[in-house]
């Protein structure tokens, strides 16, 4: 039967697809197990409350053939990503944990400050220790709380955070932190 706007015909296409999926429905999972990421652990939970999760538009980063003539030549699929990543704003409780948890999570990504020297210094074997084994779980939950697909991002780490806003002339409810991460690759799973 094809589509058309009646209010069967609609009924009937989401019926037969599980319902609607709603926004407000997730669960997110960071699972963090390198060795450098110690310190972070020590914050670390393994499901997070966030406000908001914004998963970045569909890209395909290309590169240059320069190929000789017009332009820069053709251009050639690489990847197929996320743009931009994704950000993930979380409500901060009084404790202020999971600003901790970010902090400790940047730190052991760049490195650490020498106990003679404010300056803080990039280590080689970041990658290995601190990113190759964090992944990250949206679960996409239907009215019943069940899982109904999964976007797992593997070798997750945060890029940057949101500013963060402190006022005394709004009325906001409380304190929240956004934090972009970046990945290495990408499924998004039925469950």
């Amino acid at each position: 039967m094809p589509l058309n706007n009646t209010i069967q015909s609609l009924k009937s296409y989401f019926n037969t697809r599980d319902g609607i999926q709603r926004p407000n429905r997730y669960s997110i999972e960071f699972k963090l197990t390198g060795p450098g990421l110690a310190p972070v652990r020590a914050f670390s939970e393994s499901e997070y409350l966030a406000d908001e999760v914004l998963i970045g538009e569909t890209a395909i980063d290309h590169v240059s053939d320069n190929l000789p003539g017009y332009g820069i030549g053709r251009l050639v699929p690489r990847r197929l990503r996320y743009a931009n990543g994704v950000t993930i704003i979380f409500p901060v409780a009084g404790d202020n944990k999971v600003i901790k948890f970010i902090n400790a999570w940047f730190k052991a990504l760049y490195g650490s400050t020498d106990a003679n020297s404010s300056i803080t210094s990039f280590y080689s074997n970041y990658y290995e220790n601190t990113v190759r084994y964090a992944n990250l779980k949206i679960y996409l939950l239907d009215l019943n709380g069940n899982k109904s697909s999964t976007f797992w991002f593997k070798e997750v780490f945060p890029t940057q955070t949101l500013p963060i806003r402190l006022t005394s002339t709004n009325a906001d409810p409380y304190l929240r932190y956004g934090v972009t991460f970046n990945y290495r690759d990408y499924s998004h799973d039925l469950n």
